[in-house]
């Protein structure tokens, strides 16, 4: 059984902050708000695919105008070309299994701060998205330098477990997927007209 929900101080260069179902100081009333939830991870790499196998899911289901679901599977690079041609988001969520040392299943919601690292590995994170490398971190670090990010972007993290070839995750991520759900629709539900 997957743990509740923590938000606490995270290991990672993505700082959480606990408030991450805020609101935004203005939103212009006479539009609706555009939201992208976007899963980030390789696919076939059982708990390592969270992201992508859970876009797969979510895209099954209905959500309300404004608020789109994407896999973001394709590299840092290639999301923020993507990001720079579209118009701007109010609130991007962002989901995806990072090995952090916590209990497998365990969910970690929280607010990305944009603390950036240094210099030097904001270019190793740039060179590792040239080859391939697929990482929450680094789609986070690089797109917040390129300022490609909205102000208000919220991150959802998944522990992963098994880490070995297949499409299907271990029980403990498996389990966690309903509760991973419910904390989309959360970060979602403020920003929406009623």
């Amino acid at each position: 059984m997957p743990a509740e929900t923590t938000i606490e101080s995270s290991r990672s260069p993505a700082a959480p902050d606990p408030d991450a179902s805020g609101l935004p100081a203005k939103l212009d009333a006479s539009r609706t708000p555009r939201l992208l939830v976007g899963g980030v991870g390789y696919r076939l790499l059982r708990d390592l695919s969270f992201g992508p196998l859970l876009v797969d899911r979510l895209l099954r289901e209905p959500w309300p105008d404004g608020v789109e679901v994407e896999d973001l599977s394709y590299g840092p690079i290639g999301v923020m070309h993507n990001l720079e041609s579209r118009p701007p988001y109010d609130r991007i969520v962002l989901v995806g299994a990072v090995k952090r040392g916590r209990a497998p299943g365990d969910v970690l919601r929280y607010s990305w701060r944009r603390q950036l690292p240094d210099e030097e590995e904001i270019q190793a994170r740039v060179a590792e998205a040239v080859t391939g490398v697929i990482s929450l971190d680094n789609l986070l670090i690089i797109a917040t330098f390129f300022e490609k990010l909205p102000q208000d972007v919220v991150v959802i993290e998944v522990e992963p477990l098994d880490e070995d070839w297949g499409e299907e995750f271990s029980p403990e991520v498996e389990g966690a997927v309903p509760r991973v759900i419910e904390e989309i629709r959360l970060s979602i539900a403020g920003w929406l007209p009623s």
